[in-house]
């Protein structure tokens, strides 16, 4: 452990501690002892500093681009799911998809996942790590390849908001190829 990974932890210790204290309102003594031993907690199961394997990233302007164009097929979405609902008959044609992703990292194939079941009309139902296959249920079924497409353009946004360098080199090269 070096001495920065200890700084670290002692600092993440320190914030988790005023947290707690904040939170329960007061500075008595077995409060901040409590907070402490929350903290160590927290931060043997962290352990800050210490270098995983897959890295995830936050790139503002492309997490930016991700959130509006979220927001977008939000308002499309629920738009669309509220006029199913308010004219009469049903125009459902139900079906679930099964998308291969690229899967890069867990943070990655987490924020898809998410962000479809978030979407009206969308329910992820099922993840299979390996190899990587997102099983997506879909009231408004027009046309399996839209669904795909769609779903990995999201993919694509999410890994260059938060993928690795590595993950973003590798879309860049699989782009390229496809143009």
């Amino acid at each position: 452990m070096t001495a920065r990974s200890l700084g670290r932890g002692a600092f993440l210790v320190a914030w988790l501690t005023l947290v707690w204290v904040c939170l329960w309102g007061d500075a008595e003594p077995g409060t901040v002892l409590a907070g402490i031993g929350v903290g160590v907690v927290v931060a043997l199961v962290i352990r800050p500093g210490d270098p995983s394997p897959v890295r995830s990233t936050i790139r503002p302007w492309p997490t930016l681009r991700l959130l509006v164009w979220f927001a977008w097929a939000l308002v499309r979405s629920t738009t669309l799911v509220a006029w199913e609902i308010v004219t009469p008959g049903s125009n459902l044609r139900e079906g679930i998809v099964a998308i291969p992703v690229r899967g890069v990292s867990d943070t990655v194939v987490t924020v898809v996942a998410n962000a479809i079941t978030l979407t009206p009309g969308t329910l992820t139902v099922e993840v299979w790590r390996e190899p990587c296959v997102l099983y997506v249920h879909v009231l408004h079924l027009e046309d399996i390849e839209d669904v795909r497409r769609e779903v990995l353009e999201l993919e694509a946004r999410a890994i260059r908001a938060f993928g690795s360098a590595e993950a973003v080199a590798a879309l860049d090269a699989d782009e390229e190829v496809a143009r």
